[in-house]
């Protein structure tokens, strides 16, 4: 009896996990940005920078290690198109403007063109410029 009462709880965890799976394939995951360059070609930031995008589930995390803040966006993501929505301070709770993450490589309008994007490179680009990202 004991045994049925287990074999039940894992299957029961088993499948209420199953919808929380990331869907992101090669998106899913912690990316540094390496090189960020302008619409003119002018460098902005290295991975010297310490610039961070985090995506699991449809939660993005934008990050700078320099300064201890981070942002929460929902984003939606297709084969050439990542489209950050409404984005939060942390831990403050608040809304922040997508025009406000210019210093993070957020275009204004929170569109950016998947320019390439494997399990260890990413490319994005988007109003602000490009930006180049390694799987950390």
């Amino acid at each position: 009896m004991k045994q049925a009462i287990i074999i039940v709880a894992v299957l029961a965890c088993m499948l209420s996990c199953e919808n929380k799976r990331d869907t992101n394939g090669d998106l899913g995951g912690m990316w540094q940005l390496t090189e960020w360059r302008d619409t003119a070609d002018s460098l902005i930031a290295t991975n010297e920078d310490g610039f961070y995008y985090h995506f699991q589930l449809q939660l993005m995390k934008i990050q700078h290690m320099g300064d201890g803040t981070y942002y929460l966006a929902r984003f939606t993501h297709t084969a050439d198109s990542l489209i950050v929505n409404e984005i939060y301070n942390r831990p403050d709770e608040e809304v922040v403007s997508l025009s406000d993450m210019k210093a993070y490589g957020i275009p204004a309008d929170g569109r950016f063109h998947v320019d390439a994007l494997s399990d260890s490179h990413m490319v994005l680009s988007g109003s602000e410029g490009t930006l180049v990202f390694r799987k950390y």
